[in-house]
């Protein structure tokens, strides 16, 4: 199970949305309760808290990716603005089909 799962949250959801989520799941389930599920509702959390951490949890569980040729079309943006982590987790989740790197157009319309 995915750590959006695991806290009823999508995968677009913001920091506060998922904070939001885990203490309403933390409330539900306490560590008196259940130490299990609390520990794995906390794992998840811990994954998808901030932007830092999902962009490492995305990552990492990416099928085979080539992360040289990913780095080398984030880098070679038409636009002036900086390599994000949000710009850089745009490319990804645009990159996965089939392990082929695609062509996305970024929210100013530009290629990236």
């Amino acid at each position: 199970m995915s750590p959006y799962e695991v806290l009823g949250v999508t995968e677009d959801a913001d920091d506060a949305e998922i904070k939001q989520a885990y203490l309403a799941k933390v409330k539900e389930n306490p560590p008196e309760r259940d130490q299990q599920q609390f520990k794995e509702i906390h794992d998840a959390y811990t994954l998808i808290k901030d932007d830092k951490s999902r962009l490492s949890f995305q990552l990492f569980t990416l099928p085979s990716v080539d992360f040289d040729l990913l780095l080398d079309q984030a880098l070679r943006t038409e636009s002036s603005e900086e390599l994000t982590a949000k710009v850089f987790q745009q490319i990804l989740k645009a990159s996965v089909d089939e392990s082929h790197l695609l062509k996305i157009t970024n929210q100013a319309g530009k290629h990236v």
